[in-house]
């Protein structure tokens, strides 16, 4: 089938609802600037205050010129292109170099190409209006497509398709806890030796209570971390509650410094309505060391996959495992359903492929998990099958 990216292009309801005021409002505040800053600059000469508007004109044309050349691909229905985007960057660089020499002039600059860049996202909103019926009607036709896909494809499992045994979840867990446990080894030994160093040296009350503080926290932090991936590995050892079917995406953030990918969850496919895709039912901050499901903004991946239950519907899952890897979420995401949606709602995800694996199962007991790092006596360094 053909994927939803090649043939749904974007209308105006692929922006949040919100974007056009706050557009307009940060975008006035913007040419405000610039215009208060060519004002203020006449105090310093003509030449001042003509550079200070010539950075303002130029920067605002900047933006508004590589903002509209990349959103005439994205309302088709691609990507963003990358090039356009380093450009941008770098013309927020210049910025910067530029109020580095000049404050004056670099603030105009930096003014002129967010104005330009939201000037032109009030017109791209109110010109996509145009592709709504081509929307509606590219919808309605993967839909037609996706019913006939379904049904040949149970056809397909009802003819002798049969999965192997999935034994990804319960060796992820084992190495999670395994590195969990060496790290918080490591932690309290060097917390000891901080402490020790403190008694040998007769360090002065404040310091000693600096470094006990930081030692403990950290010792709590890291032993927090393994405590987790214990209680993950026992929840999928008992096995309580049978995993569900749903649909996952599991997305690099990209705000600075979040390094924690986030974890969106759907019941049904994410097929593209109204011109976005639905909002997620559930999301969730995961392990940044398994990220054989992550992707990025522009080339979103949704993957169909074994979701881990627990005892109450608002439980969190211990553990997500599809055909492309594990995902281990740590805790629901402040706000993440508004900010995962703000995110990738105006994303064109290929639909994803038909789950190959049978629900995972444990096949031993918890006694043959690590406590404190190290190899598990079975798992696959020693030649046996444990995992499920």
């Amino acid at each position: 089938m053909a994927g939803v990216r090649d043939v749904i292009p974007r209308d105006d309801r692929a922006w949040p609802r919100s974007s056009v005021p706050i557009s307009v409002v940060i975008g006035l505040a913007a040419v405000g600037t610039g215009v208060g800053l060519t004002a203020g600059a006449a105090d310093r000469g003509s030449s001042v205050m003509a550079a200070v508007l010539a950075g303002f004109v130029v920067a605002f044309g900047f933006g508004t010129a590589t903002y509209l050349a990349g959103l005439r691909r994205w309302l088709r229905g691609g990507s963003f292109p990358p090039a356009l985007q380093l450009v941008q960057m770098a013309g927020l660089a210049a910025c910067f170099g530029v109020m580095y020499l000049d404050v004056s002039v670099g603030i105009a600059m930096l003014a002129g190409l967010i104005g330009g860049l939201l000037g032109a996202n009030v017109w791209a909103i109110r010109a996509a209006r145009a592709n709504r019926d081509r929307v509606d009607a590219a919808e309605a036709a993967i839909d037609r497509r996706g019913s006939s896909a379904a049904d040949a494809e149970s056809a397909a499992a009802d003819d002798g398709g049969v999965a192997t045994q999935d034994a990804q979840v319960g060796r992820a867990l084992r190495e999670t806890l395994a590195a969990e446990s060496r790290r918080s080894l490591a932690w309290l030994i060097a917390a000891a030796v901080a402490m020790g160093a403190c008694l040998v040296v007769a360090a002065p009350a404040s310091v000693s209570f600096i470094v006990v503080s930081v030692g403990a926290l950290a010792v709590v932090w890291v032993l927090r971390r393994r405590w987790a991936a214990w209680l993950a590995l026992q929840d999928f050892m008992k096995a309580a509650t049978p995993p569900r079917r749903a649909f996952v995406v599991l997305l690099h953030d990209p705000a600075p410094r979040m390094i924690r990918p986030l974890l969106g969850v759907w019941s049904e496919p994410p097929a593209v309505r109204g011109g976005r895709m639905p909002t997620p039912e559930r999301v969730y901050r995961c392990d940044e060391e398994l990220d054989a499901l992550q992707c990025y903004q522009g080339n979103v991946v949704v993957h169909e996959a074994w979701v881990d239950t627990g005892p109450r519907p608002s439980s969190k899952p211990r553990w997500v495992d599809a055909d492309a890897g594990v995902a281990l979420p740590h805790r629901r995401a402040v706000f993440g359903r508004w900010y995962l949606a703000s995110l990738i709602g105006g994303e064109r995800p290929e639909a994803p492929a038909r789950l190959t694996l049978r629900p995972p199962q444990a096949k031993t007991t918890a006694a043959s998990s690590p406590r404190w790092g190290g190899a598990s006596p079975c798992s696959p360094r020693w030649g046996c099958s444990s995992t499920g």
